[in-house]
């Protein structure tokens, strides 16, 4: 509750909200000048607001908003989080030997695949897909969000970095078919369904022209007991379809749809195909800068702004929102690992949610009648070799790897290990 106070002349200032901004402020060691250089104003702003003067109800949410949710991790994060790379060769076994460099002996096989292969071999998330020489599709490796957590754990394991991947790479006549750039906002520097609303006044300037906002959340029913309002919002900028486009969503929502929590507020992908990718690893090999990288696609094809009537709509002053967001006044960017090892969260949380139930069920039903058909059934159940590899890949001890692909490992800065090189090299 928001309780004024008349102050000398007449005028109304707030009471106990400014005095909560002070105390909480002061609570998190945070000096006046740290916190306004996140919320975007000038110090002596929010020294005022502290003092009771009021201000607008759209910054006091904005200050709650930062305040119950401040991190003293990096503003921004930037993670690679799709990779697809294309050789010229049907060796499969030798990109699987020399160039992922895994244990042939535990990889698994399977006679489907995508993208017009023919089969797939794969260790965990990390996948190489097969063809047959009349088709000239070479062989594929991809990489999604858990597949390039696996192999970024790998990768550490050998002292290595996403630049000696992608070096190595090109270096095999690898050809970049699409590459994923996520940078994640650990601060709530952006305001998605805010940047919507800019895009339906007419305050986005791009080259792009489509884009398509989507809010997902719950319709509410009389009977809704302890309904959960969280509300997700995706914004895709560009055609999906396109050699480049933009996605944003509010990934802390989806984790919290999926009974999971994250320090991510939200993520910005820069989605790129073909040339397009192919001159972002370029880029990225060439200046060893992700800042520049990622924020010289983002600036060269989107800007917000706010509006000034009867001026120029091409000169109107960019949004601090989002000029922050894209380099003003913030910590630099750095390109983050995060790995994680070969394990089966995923399957556990699938069976948890959807088996484990169902599964219970049968067994009273078989207590009530007192037999062990559900048992008996699961004792019984045929494996396939598929269902054999995988045993063989998860009971697999870490030294048989000799990467470290099972051991948890902490997030890591690329920045680090690039001085590293950087001074070896001298």
């Amino acid at each position: 509750m928001i309780v004024w106070k008349q102050d000398k002349l007449g005028g109304r200032r707030l009471g106990y909200w400014s005095d909560s901004v002070r105390r909480r402020r002061k609570e998190l060691n945070l000096t006046q000048l740290q916190l306004c250089k996140r919320l975007g104003i000038t110090q002596r702003h929010l020294s005022r607001i502290e003092n009771g003067e009021s201000c607008s109800g759209g910054l006091q949410m904005h200050i709650d908003k930062l305040l119950n949710n401040w991190t003293d991790e990096p503003e921004l994060q930037m993670m690679i989080d799709y990779v697809r790379i294309r050789f010229p060769t049907n060796d499969i076994k030798r990109i699987v030997r020399e160039f992922l460099r895994l244990n042939e002996d535990l990889v698994g096989y399977d006679d489907r695949a995508a993208f017009g292969y023919v089969y797939t071999v794969s260790l965990g998330q990390i996948k190489v897909y097969g063809s047959t020489p009349d088709t000239k599709l070479g062989t594929l490796v991809e990489l999604r969000g858990q597949g390039c957590r696996q192999m970024e754990s790998i990768l550490l394991g050998r002292g290595e970095t996403w630049y000696d991947f992608l070096d190595q790479a090109l270096d095999r006549g690898g050809v970049i078919k699409r590459l994923d750039l996520a940078v994640n906002d650990m601060a709530n520097l952006l305001d998605i369904p805010n940047l919507i609303q800019k895009i339906r006044a007419n305050e986005c300037i791009s080259v792009m022209r489509e884009y398509q906002g989507i809010v997902s959340g719950h319709i509410f029913h009389e009977d809704d007991e302890d309904i959960d309002d969280e509300v997700g919002t995706t914004l895709y900028i560009g055609s999906t379809k396109s050699e480049l486009y933009f996605c944003l969503y509010e990934k802390a929502a989806e984790q919290h749809k999926k009974g999971l929590t994250t320090q991510i507020r939200n993520r910005f992908e820069v989605r790129l195909k073909n040339d397009r990718a192919a001159k972002a690893v370029e880029d990225l090999l060439c200046y060893r800068d992700e800042e520049k990288t990622i924020f010289g696609i983002i600036t060269r094809y989107l800007r917000f702004v706010d509006a000034r009537p009867g001026s120029p709509r091409l000169k109107w002053p960019t949004n601090k929102n989002w000029e922050r967001f894209v380099g003003h006044d913030r910590q630099p960017l750095r390109l983050t690992m995060a790995p994680v090892p070969l394990d089966l969260n995923r399957t556990r949380a699938w069976i948890d949610k959807q088996v484990a139930p169902m599964q219970r069920v049968l067994h009273e039903i078989d207590a009530y009648w007192g037999n062990q058909e559900t048992m008996n059934a699961i004792r019984h159940a045929p494996l396939t070799d598929k269902h054999r590899q995988l045993i063989d890949q998860y009971t697999v001890g870490a030294e048989q790897l000799e990467n470290g692909l099972f051991k948890e490992a902490t997030p890591e800065s690329e920045q680090s290990k690039k001085d590293d090189h950087a001074d070896q090299s001298k």
